[in-house]
C-alpha cells in the first residue's frame, strides 16, 4: 500500500472561514505526541495535540486523534470569539521557534508570534510545562488560554506575510522577526527578548532594526535553514534572495506572475518557487549564480498557494488553487509522484519534519485542517 494517505480531517472555524497558516511543530518529547498550530480568519491562533494511534490499514480518521489544547489570545481577544470576528481583519500568520543557540533543538523557551491583516504582531513565550498535552484539555473540556507578553503594529506592514528569523541565524542578540511591507521592503523587527547568552540588552519591542530591499510588494517570504538570507517571492515575479550585506544577494526572474510561495529545502541546496501563473520552479542556490534545474510549465491549474520541502530534501509538496495537493520528487518532476484531490483549496500546507513516518498538514479555505501521510 502506498505511503501516501489522508489521515485526518477536521472542521476549526465555523461559517466557511479560511485558515491562513498552518504549522506542524513539536513540543513533546513523546514520539506519538506532535502538534499543529493555525491562524484563521476569526484572528484567534490555535494550537492541536496530535495523537498518533497504533498503524492501522484503514484510510480514514482513526490513525490520528487532534485534540485543541491551547488558544493564544491578545489583550482585547475573547474566546470564543464572536462570529461577526471573522471578517478580513483576521490573523494571517503564525510562527514558532525556540530561543536557543545550538545544537538541541529542544532547548529554550517557546517563542510563538502571529500577524494580523492590520499589521498588528503578538508575542507569546511559554515553556514546555505550558504544553499538558490533549489529555488534560479533554478532561477540562475546554483549551488553555493565553495572553500575549507584548503587541504592537508594524509601520507600513502588509499585514500578510511574517517570518521569525531562527536564533541559530542571527547568533546570540535580539530575537527578531522579518515583516513584509507596502512599499517592498523586509521590516526586522526587534520582539524585545534576546538570547540567554546575549551580551546586550535586548532592543525595545517593536523597534525596526533593519530594512532590507525594495520592490514590487512582497506575496511570500521563506529564511534560509543554514545562513542568514531570506528568500523573498514578488507581485511582478521577481524573487530575491537578500542578506544583511550585498555579498550573496540575487534577483531572479523566470516567474511571469506573482510569487505566492517560495521554500528552500532543509539542505539549502534548493530553493522552490511558485507562481499565480501555475509553473514551478527549483532553484539550485548552491551555485554562485543560483540556477534553474527543474521547471514545471503547468505544475497546477491555478495559483500555487503553498510550498513545503519534506525532510529527505529530495520530495516537496504543492498546494494549489485548483483544488490538488502533489508531491513532487526531485529527479521525476515531468508528473508529481502522487495527487491529493481535496475537495476544497488548501490555502496552506506545512511538513512535520520530527514525525515518523512523516506527516503533512493542510488549512482551507472553509476552515477544514487535513492530515496526511507522506
Amino acid at each position: 500500500m502506498s505511503g501516501y494517505r489522508n489521515l485526518h480531517r477536521e472542521k476549526v472555524l465555523d461559517d466557511e472561514a479560511p485558515i491562513w497558516q498552518i504549522q506542524a511543530c513539536s513540543f513533546s518529547k513523546s514520539t506519538d505526541e506532535w502538534s499543529v498550530m493555525s491562524a484563521g480568519a476569526d484572528g484567534i491562533v490555535r494550537i492541536f495535540c496530535v495523537r498518533e494511534k497504533e498503524a492501522s490499514e484503514d484510510l480514514d480518521a482513526s490513525a490520528l486523534s487532534m485534540t485543541c489544547t491551547h488558544v493564544l489570545l491578545g489583550t482585547n481577544q475573547v474566546f470564543p470569539p464572536p462570529s461577526s470576528s471573522q471578517t478580513l481583519v483576521g490573523c494571517t500568520q503564525c510562527q514558532v521557534v525556540r530561543n536557543y543557540v545550538g545544537d538541541d533543538d529542544n532547548a529554550g523557551a517557546i517563542l510563538i508570534i502571529s500577524l494580523d491583516f492590520t499589521g498588528r504582531l503578538r508575542v507569546w513565550t511559554l515553556e514546555d510545562e505550558d504544553f499538558v498535552g490533549a489529555a488534560a484539555a479533554e478532561s477540562e473540556g475546554e483549551p488553555k488560554q493565553l495572553r500575549a507578553k507584548d503587541e504592537f503594529v508594524v509601520e507600513n506592514a502588509t499585514g500578510t506575510l511574517l517570518a521569525a528569523t531562527p536564533p541559530n541565524l542571527a547568533g546570540n542578540g535580539d530575537l527578531t522577526a522579518a515583516v513584509a511591507c507596502l512599499d517592498g521592503s523586509i521590516s526586522i523587527v526587534a520582539l524585545g527578548m534576546a538570547t540567554p547568552n546575549a551580551k546586550k540588552e535586548p532592543s525595545p519591542v517593536g523597534t525596526i532594526l533593519y530594512r532590507w530591499g525594495s520592490g514590487s510588494t512582497p506575496m511570500s517570504l521563506c529564511w534560509h535553514p543554514t545562513q542568514l538570507k531570506i528568500a523573498i517571492g514578488r507581485k511582478d515575479g521577481v524573487v530575491e534572495i537578500i542578506t544583511p550585506t550585498k555579498k550573496g544577494q540575487h534577483r531572479l526572474t523566470h516567474h511571469s506572475g506573482p510569487v505566492r510561495t517560495v521554500g528552500f529545502t532543509p539542505d539549502g541546496q534548493l530553493l522552490m518557487t511558485g507562481s499565480d501563473d501555475g509553473s514551478l520552479a527549483v532553484w539550485d542556490v548552491n551555485r554562485q549564480v543560483p540556477t534553474v534545474v527543474h521547471h514545471v510549465v503547468n505544475a497546477h491549474a491555478s495559483w500555487i498557494l503553498g510550498i513545503s520541502p519534506l525532510a529527505d530534501s529530495r520530495r516537496f509538496v504543492t498546494a494549489g488553487a485548483d483544488g490538488k495537493i502533489h508531491v513532487w520528487q526531485l529527479g521525476t518532476m515531468h508528473a508529481p509522484s502522487h495527487t491529493f484531490h481535496i475537495d476544497q483549496t488548501s490555502w496552506t500546507i506545512c511538513a512535520s519534519h520530527r514525525t515518523e513516518p512523516q506527516r503533512l498538514v493542510s488549512g482551507s479555505d472553509k476552515g477544514w485542517i487535513q492530515v496526511f501521510s507522506m
